[in-house]
């Protein structure tokens, strides 16, 4: 099949230059029809430019067609480059390769930047140094707590869908769209705040030679919500450890281990899981696609993490092992400012660049985490009338309610979309067997360059990435392409994946380090291993085909090297 689907976009002139990288964390699959609308399309589109237009970017630069930083082609979310590495290019203090390294991970496999006119513009320059020098001196950012106290009060305040009427369950999930760009707004200015403060810090360990002391400082930040569902976790496998009972019922395997814990009638651990369910259902992989299944609408999924964490002992209890990140954090923070005490710029800035990292690292995990709510609320709306609409034949399947736009809901209510949302159900699903190219500029790749691709790599036993979180282990290497499949990975395995999102990070508890194929400095797997203070590696492009499943491996997450040892 060709790569069109019919939500795909046309490249911009102005700006270019694509990538896969950083989106691709949250978009890992193709992007369904009512999932573009109600974010990327419509909402998402509305917040990016609302922080971009304060930000690096003029409104007469966007060609009038094109939506601004994130757009579909073949189906998958790509990001525009060309307008991300403007906040290198535009600032006095950062360069476009430093927005790549950052956010994309090695810059080796990208283009090179190609100046815009407004590069050197005095005006454009000062008001990019300016919004950088408030977040490099900020303490505080309560706009992400304002805005999770919001969505809180949205969740609390949900009403029994089954009791609602069909084109209110529609006007729900339209009025979900306004808060939606409102977080996203700030959930891109925290996520451009945090590379720039954490940047600092890196500069000056880079610059002293010493690399890998950053990674240290920035481990134990604590706050980083991605990590909390991973501490319910624990205590739930710590019942499950110490009952025999509840033993007994996951030994039996996950095939139907929801009913089995039903059976078992364990007040604690039922309590305690609805809990879990409660704070964290709008959790799961690829979260922020409507279609995507999550912990509450199937929470087999969290039972499944939950059976990979009873089997690890009380010496990786996350919550230690964040406490020792914290301490070595501190340690290396003692070092670096010993280095640079007797130069006062460096000291002034070392000290501005902690505060304010610690602020907005946590932050742009919380802003994630409030996004993922929002897209949550509009997934249940969306199921409830997906059921009904299969119940009496207005569509083959609850699921085909995400090939329907948000233009077609009132269609589809009223009996007229079956046929088109089935069809575009099976070209839905073909696009899974593409593979989409990392980057391109100009035009959109040949039918060939998304099909087929086997990339040759050397015969080495050095895998080479970016170093993440610091740190050197060794263990049995476990690759894991699905988390909701992760029965292979034992206690003290190192996980190899192409790509984590927050679904995987109760795997990184039982794992003695992480591998990933893509990703960065500011990404998810980042942020998540230094919190709980195990060994990262990001960026090492092909270790999910490099690295054996179960072979002996040896990471450093210092110098980002992966060892395949004999």
């Amino acid at each position: 099949m060709g790569v069109g689907w019919f939500i795909d976009d046309t490249p911009s002139e102005s700006f270019p230059i694509y990538t896969r990288g950083n989106v691709g964390e949250v978009f890992p699959d193709p992007v369904s029809p009512l999932t573009a609308d109600h974010t990327w399309h419509g909402a998402g589109d509305v917040g990016i430019r609302d922080f971009m237009f304060r930000f690096t970017i003029d409104p007469d630069e966007v060609d009038p067609e094109n939506k601004l930083m994130f757009e579909i082609f073949g189906g998958y979310m790509y990001l525009n480059l060309s307008v991300a590495r403007l906040m290198g290019s535009r600032s006095s203090g950062m360069t476009p390769e430093m927005v790549d390294m950052g956010f994309f991970g090695s810059s080796s496999t990208l283009p090179p930047y190609q100046p815009n006119s407004k590069d050197e513009d005095p005006a454009v320059i000062a008001r990019v140094d300016a919004l950088m020098f408030s977040w490099m001196t900020t303490s505080e950012f309560p706009k992400v707590t304002e805005h999770a106290v919001k969505i809180e009060q949205v969740v609390k305040d949900r009403p029994d869908l089954s009791s609602v009427e069909d084109n209110d369950l529609v006007q729900r999930m339209r009025d979900m769209m306004p808060l939606f760009a409102e977080i996203f707004s700030t959930h891109s200015e925290v996520s451009a705040a945090a590379s720039v403060t954490m940047g600092a810090i890196t500069g000056l360990a880079l610059g002293l030679g010493k690399p890998g002391l950053d990674l240290r400082i920035a481990g134990g930040l604590g706050g980083v919500a991605s990590a909390e569902p991973s501490f319910a976790m624990w205590d739930l496998s710590r019942i499950v450890r110490n009952s025999s009972s509840l033993t007994a019922v996951f030994e039996k395997g996950t095939g139907s281990i929801l009913e089995n814990i039903k059976a078992a009638r364990d007040d604690e651990f039922n309590t305690a899981f609805e809990a879990l369910l409660n704070n964290y259902g709008s959790r799961g992989h690829n979260e922020w696609e409507l279609r995507s299944r999550t912990w509450q609408t199937h929470p087999e999924l969290a039972l499944t993490m939950i059976d990979r964490m009873r089997l690890v002992s009380e010496k990786q209890d996350p919550r230690l092992r964040h406490n020792e990140a914290r301490r070595r954090s501190s340690e290396a923070l003692e070092k670096l400012r010993g280095l640079v005490a007797e130069d006062q710029i460096s000291a002034g800035t070392l000290e501005i660049a902690v505060t304010s990292s610690s602020v907005f690292i946590p932050a742009r995990e919380a802003a994630k985490t409030t996004i993922v709510k929002v897209v949550h609320e509009v997934r249940l709306a969306a199921l409830e009338l997906g059921r009904r609409l299969a119940n009496d034949g207005r569509l083959k399947s609850p699921e085909h309610v995400f090939m329907l736009q948000d233009q077609d809901l009132e269609a589809a209510i009223a009996g007229e979309m079956k046929r088109e949302a089935e069809d575009r159900e099976q070209q839905y699903l073909a696009l899974f067997d593409l593979a989409p190219p990392f980057w391109f500029s100009g035009e959109i790749p040949s039918d060939e360059m998304w099909h087929d691709q086997e990339t040759q790599f050397p015969d080495r036993k050095v895998v080479q990435g970016m170093g993440g979180s610091a740190g050197i282990v060794t263990g049995r290497a476990r690759v894991i392409l699905d988390p909701t499949n992760p029965q292979a990975l034992e206690p003290g395995d190192i996980l190899v994946a192409p790509i984590t999102d927050p679904a995987w990070t109760p795997l990184f508890v039982p794992a003695a380090a992480v591998v990933v194929d893509v990703g960065a400095t500011m990404s998810h797997a980042v942020i998540v291993s230094r919190e709980l203070g195990i060994p990262c590696v990001v960026s090492a492009t092909g270790a999910t085909s490099r690295i054996p499943d179960g072979a002996e491996i040896r990471v450093n997450g210092d110098t980002g090297t992966v060892t395949i040892l004999p």
